[in-house]
């Protein structure tokens, strides 16, 4: 089997302990908002029910937990791994029969990955990480103030700015192009995250640093230290942002060299985005 490149980025999310109830309407799928932007959701493998997805956009594959893995008897082959600038073997599967509300996927493919670190931070157990691989085609909405995931665009959204589906190994992700303080950027749209983070060395190439001290920083690779940038202006299409600020995050892995960092739409104070993917654009509202 080649050997897959992915990256996805976990900020440190807390979940409280209410159970995420279902719904009768079957076109909203609801879900908790952990620490104020991680959406965690109640989804299906196969035969096995009640299971919390944690759904980020910046995860290509999805990700299976090696706890859930060894329950249900998935087994798979060995690949390359590497999250942000860390590299490793991980173990590569296919599942059957994913479902996440009304989104169906007959087959998978997924990474094993151990999410024992980041489930301790959530105080929660997670057993899937459901990435943008797995809504390819979908257009919904997701309403972070409903904290709701809707079939379809809402026709309500005030903005919208193209995207780039920029693909790796067959999965996508959707890159937005933005300007900070006037210069052009491209980063990735990534629900997984709670801030603006630009890779190194390119971020501190062009832009100058507040000061040498840096700041906690937690993903899916393990707790590290992102240094800070002075606030600045983003415009994402009509849009303008104003005190802006943003991390320094390590070198990108090899599949997202042309990207220049990661973007969680909750930094923006951004309330609904919306997946339009005939049209290739994301839309998005502040209200």
């Amino acid at each position: 089997m080649s050997n897959y490149k992915i990256c996805f980025l976990i900020m440190t999310l807390a979940v409280t302990s209410t159970q995420i109830r279902g719904t009768d309407k079957p076109d909203e799928i609801p879900f908790k908002l952990a620490q104020g932007f991680g959406i965690v959701i109640r989804g299906e493998i196969g035969a096995t029910r009640d299971m919390n997805f944690l759904l980020d956009t910046g995860a290509v594959p999805s990700v299976l937990s090696q706890r859930a893995a060894s329950r249900m008897g998935i087994r798979g082959v060995m690949g390359s791994l590497t999250v942000l600038n860390q590299e490793s073997q991980s173990e590569y599967v296919t599942v059957d029969a994913v479902r996440l509300g009304w989104i169906q996927a007959p087959r998978l493919p997924m990474v094993v990955v151990d999410l024992a670190h980041l489930e301790q931070r959530l105080g929660t157990r997670i057993d899937a990480i459901i990435g943008l691989d797995f809504f390819a085609g979908q257009d919904i909405s997701i309403d972070y103030k409903q904290r709701k995931i809707t079939r379809g665009l809402s026709g309500q959204a005030r903005h919208a700015v193209p995207v780039e589906v920029y693909s790796v190994g067959g999965a996508p992700y959707w890159v937005l192009p933005i300007s900070l303080e006037g210069k052009a950027i491209r980063v990735l749209l990534d629900t997984g995250a709670n801030d603006l983070g630009l890779f190194a060395p390119r971020a501190t190439r062009t832009f100058k640093l507040v000061s040498s001290e840096s700041i906690a920083h937690a993903s899916a690779a393990g707790e590290g230290k992102a240094m800070v940038l002075p606030s600045m202006t983003l415009v994402m299409s009509d849009g303008k942002f104003k005190n802006q600020v943003a991390v320094v995050l390590g070198e990108p892995p090899g599949a997202l060299r042309e990207i220049d960092g990661v973007l969680g739409p909750m930094a923006l104070g951004i309330t609904r985005i919306e997946l339009d993917w005939g049209q290739k654009c994301l839309r998005w509202d502040t209200r």
